[in-house]
């Protein structure tokens, strides 16, 4: 691990999920020459790719010490993985499965929780102001608003709601600690993205788009470069007095739920 920090030279990105949605146009916007990104997922992408699976929670840290070995301690950790196991439809209210709920809870808040704290203790050793960029969602501070899945076979999901809350919680939690130490540690929470629906390689229901977009400021759903842009914002040097911050890109949806709750409370 040393040998492999005293010979890095360009900054060094992990991307844990960097062949999903939003993770490829993350990916994309670190392809330059001053940078190694290095995307960890399951399915191959991207130059710089090593398999990494983020639910077999008891091999997190010697498969992230092997990456750390072939590529050096990381600069920035972005993880926008997504990994679900079991039935994913029964995490709703009407069909809430204990078995379920909890191996998602596991395989994605306790996942990003494990690899955050892993690599943070990692950084630190580099003296260097690195910064750590987890994911949540809109639904991690809103409800899922059932008006949006009419005429669709989509349903809430109170297991998401209780994963994406809880890495916001866990953000705030690790700027703290972390902070003195000089890394820089945030969260960003999308709202709907265009692309495939999670597990499927189908879109969104158009009668999902068209409900939800009316919802936001924007009219539309987020383009997926949208979000990595911001990411890539949070990831440079330009970014410095930010930490412990849940930001929001939703083209203005959550803004509309504030001021309708205001109005209400009047």
């Amino acid at each position: 691990i040393y040998k492999a920090m005293k010979n890095q030279k360009k900054k060094v990105v992990f991307i844990i999920g960097g062949s999903g949605l939003i993770g490829r146009s993350v990916l994309n916007v670190f392809n330059n020459k001053d940078v190694t990104a290095v995307n960890l997922d399951i399915k191959k992408y991207g130059v710089n790719y090593s398999y990494f699976d983020c639910t077999k929670l008891k091999l997190l840290k010697t498969k992230l010490n092997y990456n750390f070995k072939k590529y050096g301690i990381p600069d920035v950790l972005i993880n926008c993985s997504y990994p679900i196991l079991g039935n994913w439809s029964k995490n709703n209210f009407s069909k809430l499965n204990i078995d379920n709920a909890k191996l998602n809870l596991d395989a994605h808040l306790l996942s990003y929780t494990l690899i955050a704290n892993e690599v943070a203790k990692k950084i630190i050793l580099k003296k260097t102001n690195g910064k750590i960029i987890l994911f949540s969602s809109i639904y991690g501070f809103l409800a899922q608003n059932h008006n949006n899945y009419l005429n669709t076979k989509m349903r809430e999901n109170v297991t998401y709601t209780l994963i994406k809350s809880g890495i916001i919680g866990l953000v705030k939690q690790m700027a703290f600690y972390y902070g003195k130490k000089g890394l820089e540690i945030n969260c960003i929470s999308p709202g709907a993205v265009q692309g495939h629906v999670k597990g499927s390689s189908k879109n969104q229901n158009t009668n999902f788009i068209k409900q939800y977009s009316k919802n936001t400021a924007l009219k539309r759903l987020a383009k997926p470069k949208e979000i990595a842009n911001l990411v890539k914002f949070l990831s440079s040097e330009e970014c410095s007095y930010i930490t412990g911050q849940n930001i929001i890109i939703d083209g203005g949806y959550s803004a509309a739920w504030v001021k309708e709750s205001s109005l209400c409370v009047v």
